[in-house]
C-alpha cells in the first residue's frame, strides 16, 4: 500500500511539472507571436531554469534571438535544439535564419530539409538563401512553393515580389507587392517592400517614397524604410532630406550596411573622394559584400587608395523596434533590397 501511495505521489508531482512546463511553452509561443522577443526570452529563461532544457524551447528562444538580430546566440540555441530533434522543420528553420544572418547562406541552405512537410519560415528561408546567393530561379521556386502551401503568408508574397523584380519582371513583382499590403495593411514591410522593389528599382522614386513615408508612419523607428527613403530622396534631387534620413537610418540601425554605401555614393557625386571612401569602407567593415556583393569594393579599388577598407569599431545598435523583415538591410528575413 505504501509502495502504492508513493508512485502515486511521484506520478502527481511528474504530472504537475509536466503541466506547468507545457504552460511556460505556451507563453513563450505567446510573446512570440505578439512579436514580443524579449519578453520570450525572459519567459524561455524562466522554463528551463525549472526544468530540464526542452529542446522546443530553445528552438523558440532561437528564434527570439534571430528577432533582435542576435545570431550567434540564436546559432547556438537552434544547434543545441538541434542535437535532441535532428529532424524538426522548426528547429532547422532557426537554423537558417542564424545563418541567413551572419551572411553564410550556403550554410543555411546545408541545413535545409528537403522534401520536408511544408513549413512558412522553412520556405521563406530558404527562399532568402538562393536570393542572397544570387541565384534567383531557385529562389522563386522556394517561393512559389510557399505561397502555394501558405496563400495567406505576406512574407511570403512580398519576398517572392521582390525575387520577381530582382529577375526584371516588374509586371508580376507589382502584382505580388501589392497583394502583400492586402494581407497585412498595418505591417510597414509590406510598403517597405513596395516602395523599394516595386517602385525604386524601377526609377518610380515618387511613389517609392509615398510608401515609404506609410512605412515609417506605421513604425517611426523603422531605420531600413529611413535608409530607402533617403536614397530616392537623393534620386530626386533632394540632397539635404536624403542625407538626414541616411544619417537618421544609421543611428536606427547601425549595422545597416546599405546606409553607408548610399552616403558614400551621394559624397562620390558631390565630388568629395575622400568622404566618399570614408563611407564606403564602413559599409565594407560592416558587411556589405557578404550581403550585397562586390560593388562597394569595386567602388573602393577604384577610387580610394589601396582599396582596403579601414578598421571600423563594432556599432553597439540601440534596442531594436523595427520589424524583422526589411528591404534594403542585411539580414535573414532581411533579405534586405539596399
Amino acid at each position: 500500500m505504501q509502495r502504492s501511495l508513493t508512485f502515486a505521489f511521484v506520478l502527481f508531482i511528474a504530472l504537475a511539472s509536466f503541466a506547468q512546463n507545457e504552460k511556460g511553452v505556451e507563453r513563450v509561443r505567446a510573446a512570440l507571436m505578439k512579436d514580443k522577443p524579449y519578453r520570450a526570452i525572459t519567459l524561455s529563461q524562466r522554463v528551463i531554469s525549472k526544468n530540464d532544457t526542452p529542446a522546443v524551447v530553445l528552438a523558440l528562444r532561437a528564434d527570439a534571438y534571430n528577432r533582435i538580430g542576435k545570431y550567434e546566440v540564436a546559432r547556438g540555441e537552434a544547434q543545441r535544439a538541434r542535437k535532441v530533434l535532428p529532424m524538426d522543420v522548426d528547429v532547422r528553420a532557426q537554423l537558417m535564419g542564424a545563418f541567413l544572418g551572419l551572411g553564410m547562406a550556403d550554410s543555411a541552405l546545408a541545413v535545409a530539409l528537403d522534401g520536408a512537410a511544408p513549413n512558412e519560415m522553412h520556405l521563406l528561408r530558404k527562399g532568402l538563401a538562393y536570393q542572397q546567393l544570387n541565384e534567383p530561379s531557385k529562389a522563386l521556386d522556394a517561393f512559389d512553393e510557399g505561397v502555394r502551401s501558405f496563400p495567406n503568408s505576406a512574407a511570403l508574397v512580398r519576398n517572392r515580389g521582390a525575387a520577381y523584380a530582382l529577375a526584371g519582371d516588374s509586371a508580376k513583382a507589382r502584382t505580388d507587392l501589392d497583394r502583400a499590403i492586402g494581407l497585412g495593411p498595418r505591417d510597414p514591410v509590406n510598403y517597405n517592400h513596395r516602395g523599394y522593389y516595386r517602385y525604386a528599382l524601377f526609377g518610380d522614386h515618387v511613389h517609392a517614397i509615398q510608401d515609404m513615408d506609410r512605412a515609417i508612419k506605421l513604425d517611426p523607428n523603422y531605420g531600413y524604410a529611413f535608409s530607402n527613403r533617403g536614397w530616392s530622396r537623393y534620386k530626386l534631387g533632394e540632397t539635404g532630406k536624403a542625407v538626414k534620413d541616411l544619417k537618421l537610418a544609421a543611428r536606427k540601425n547601425p549595422g545597416n550596411s546599405y546606409v553607408y554605401r548610399s552616403l558614400g555614393m551621394i559624397k562620390l557625386d558631390a565630388g568629395d573622394t575622400a568622404a566618399a571612401c570614408t563611407h564606403f569602407s564602413e559599409a565594407i567593415a560592416r558587411g556589405f559584400t557578404k550581403y550585397h556583393g562586390p560593388e562597394v569594393q569595386a567602388l573602393m579599388d577604384k577610387h580610394c587608395a589601396g582599396g582596403n577598407p579601414v578598421v571600423v569599431p563594432s556599432p553597439v545598435a540601440p534596442k531594436p523596434t523595427a520589424p524583422p523583415s526589411n528591404a534594403p538591410g542585411g539580414a535573414p528575413e532581411k533579405s534586405n533590397a539596399p
